[in-house]
């Protein structure tokens, strides 16, 4: 199976005066589950992020995972065990460092789905990267939407690792890692480095780190898919600054015309609304929860005034910051 992204509800935040930067908010990571999921696979995953925060025990925890499913609820494994889950059509006040799409029966009834497909293609543009395992790739293809398509293809990278060890020892039987582990393991490399990815893959399987380390590089890096990852990652990386599209540009090593267009057909977003929507989802964050005044967030989230952050609010959500933060407080205390 193979998997890609999580959710959570709770963020950290640095001291009174510091910018706030994603860095210092636990990844978002939510693992898209339907009725008759691989149990195993999934706790995989989760498992592989559980490693990772426990190896940054000495830092604020580098992942928040939350369970999601189309209604929320109960969802039973292929095994019959049950877990919790949140909905998938739930309030979204930011996006997700990456989501995971789960197979399993389920999944294949899940792509005639058109109030959910709808949901994915709706929520791309706030996800830095989705992968599907198994049988929810046919959900992904179903949604059809370029951001959706990002992420080496683990299957293929298996094969090639299978290859060259068969090349090697003809005569030794090549056990070829899970996929949701080598997906998950990308995404800790991705964010983290080789070294804390190797930990997690020598924690959760002794041994293992010489047939899984060739599977995680993907030769991703140097394409144009490559670069743009890497462009949008320093977009939310580096919101709290005052950074152009020119500077992001210089990042992915492009001209400016390639850019812009790759940028645009990779994320459904020109650069400078990406970095609008990840300025203002910084600011919805903080609103909801800090009790910061509205000019040191606009501050924090890369906005000069707090005057320009609510003609911002007012004409993207129809409201002021100030009625946000009471509408959202109202909310959580219902």
């Amino acid at each position: 199976m193979y998997i890609d992204r999580v959710v959570c509800r709770q963020a950290a935040f640095q001291p009174r005066g510091a910018h706030l930067k994603f860095g210092h908010v636990a990844k978002r990571i939510g693992i898209l589950v339907f009725e008759g999921f691989p149990l195993g696979d999934v706790t995989l995953l989760a498992d592989v992020f559980r490693l990772a925060n426990d190896a940054c025990a000495d830092t604020l925890p580098a992942y928040s995972v939350v369970m999601l499913s189309e209604p929320g609820g109960n969802v039973a494994s292929g095994c019959g065990l049950r877990i919790w889950s949140e909905s998938l059509h739930g309030p979204l006040r930011s996006g997700f460092d990456t989501l995971f799409i789960a197979g399993g029966p389920g999944a294949m009834q899940a792509r005639d789905n058109p109030r959910l497909v709808a949901r994915l293609q709706m929520l791309a543009p706030k996800v830095r990267i989705i992968r599907a395992l198994g049988e929810g790739r046919a959900v992904l293809a179903a949604a059809d939407v370029p951001f959706l398509r990002t992420g080496g293809n683990t299957a293929n990278s298996a094969q090639r690792l299978r290859r060259a060890l068969e090349a090697r020892n003809a005569g030794a039987s090549v056990v070829t890692p899970s996929e949701a582990l080598v997906a998950a393991l990308k995404v800790v490399k991705r964010n983290h480095g080789v070294a804390l990815a190797q930990r997690v893959s020598e924690d959760s399987m002794p041994g293992s780190w010489e047939r899984l380390g060739p599977m995680l590089d993907d030769g991703e890096a140097d394409s144009a898919n490559g670069k743009i990852n890497s462009a949008a990652h320093w977009l939310r990386e580096n919101y709290h600054q005052p950074i152009s599209v020119a500077d992001a540009a210089r990042v992915a090593q492009m001209s400016m015309r390639n850019f812009l267009r790759h940028f645009k057909t990779h994320t459904g977003l020109t650069p400078s609304e990406y970095l609008l929507r990840t300025r203002l989802d910084a600011s919805c964050l903080l609103l909801a929860q800090t009790n910061l005044p509205i000019d040191e967030i606009a501050q924090r989230c890369g906005v000069p005034r707090g005057e320009r952050l609510a003609r911002i609010f007012r004409r993207r959500l129809s409201i002021s910051p100030s009625g946000y933060r009471a509408v959202n407080r109202r909310a959580s205390t219902e």
